[in-house]
């Protein structure tokens, strides 16, 4: 027992090296004006304005701002959800009614829901707490 306790005090003494991917959420959060984790509430109305780039418009509930305008933590916001699909297996498994998930958003333009996603590839992610912390700590730097 006490050798285990020996191997657990020296394996915390260790550099955590859990930074390595900085790079990327850096990445994704200049461009981004606003990132939020949180659920659809309402079912995503797919619009296809040119041929394998949907955009899914719906209401998306944040439960938490991870950079950006913190009063909108509680709120629920109009988003849109560009993607590039080609067919129905390229469909994002997060994009439906209570579909959970971090978007990282920008302003958009006049007469269009209020946030678009900044990335076609990349705007919607799995609602990872680690990643949550990491966008929030990076954010909190600038």
């Amino acid at each position: 027992m006490k050798l285990l306790a020996l191997l657990v005090s020296i394996i915390a003494a260790l550099p955590v090296r859990g930074d390595t991917g900085d790079d990327t959420l850096k990445s994704f959060l200049s461009k981004s004006d606003l990132v939020v984790m949180g659920k659809i509430t309402s079912e995503p109305i797919g619009m296809i304005f040119e041929s394998g780039a949907p955009n899914y418009i719906c209401e998306f509930r944040v439960q938490d701002v991870l950079k950006g305008d913190g009063k909108l933590k509680d709120q629920v916001i109009k988003v849109n959800i560009m993607r590039f699909e080609m067919d129905a297996k390229d469909k994002h498994p997060l994009i439906k009614k209570d579909g959970e998930g971090i978007l990282f958003l920008k302003s958009a333009t006049p007469n269009t829901p209020a946030w678009v996603t900044a990335d076609v590839w990349f705007g919607v992610q799995h609602p990872s707490p680690w990643m949550a912390g990491s966008l929030k700590r990076l954010a909190a730097k600038k």
